[in-house]
């Protein structure tokens, strides 16, 4: 397990239209088949080694930034990504990517602007590879 950030994606965000919310979550596959990481309003999944975006119990955010890394895999890991937002009725998809020939330390980072209020920030993430051991951390900072 990684976590914390040492720059969490929120230091982006200075001044007018600072981020109010702040979550993050951790998993380390040992195959490459998919995993999904939910970072939620009031908890994660895996709900160990991450804390939720909203614990204050505050306005649905609509709006920020995203940061997902890869860190000391057993080998070289491709990742392809899904990162989707959920008002906890329907689910949008938000960013999608594919990293080939990537290396086992990996650092992704995107932009959130929706019309709803967010109660969960999905990633799923599939690693490529023979990695047997995938440390994957998340982390989101939202207006």
């Amino acid at each position: 397990m990684a976590l914390p950030f040492a720059s969490p994606i929120s230091q982006c965000m200075p001044g007018f239209g600072a981020p109010s919310y702040y979550g993050s979550a951790t998993q380390t596959p040992t195959t490459t088949a998919a995993v999904t990481i939910t970072i939620g309003a009031t908890a994660t999944t895996p709900s160990t080694g991450g804390t939720g975006f909203n614990l204050s119990g505050g306005p649905a955010p609509s709006s920020g930034k995203w940061h997902l890394r890869v860190t000391n895999a057993t080998s070289t890991t491709t990742v392809a990504l899904a990162v989707q937002v959920s008002d906890g009725t329907n689910t949008w998809t938000v960013a999608t990517f594919s990293a080939s020939g990537a290396t086992g330390y990996q650092d992704y980072n995107g932009d959130i602007k929706t019309d709803i209020g967010i109660t969960s920030v999905v990633f799923v993430v599939t690693p490529g590879g023979t990695a047997t051991s995938i440390p994957i951390d998340a982390e989101v900072s939202l207006t």
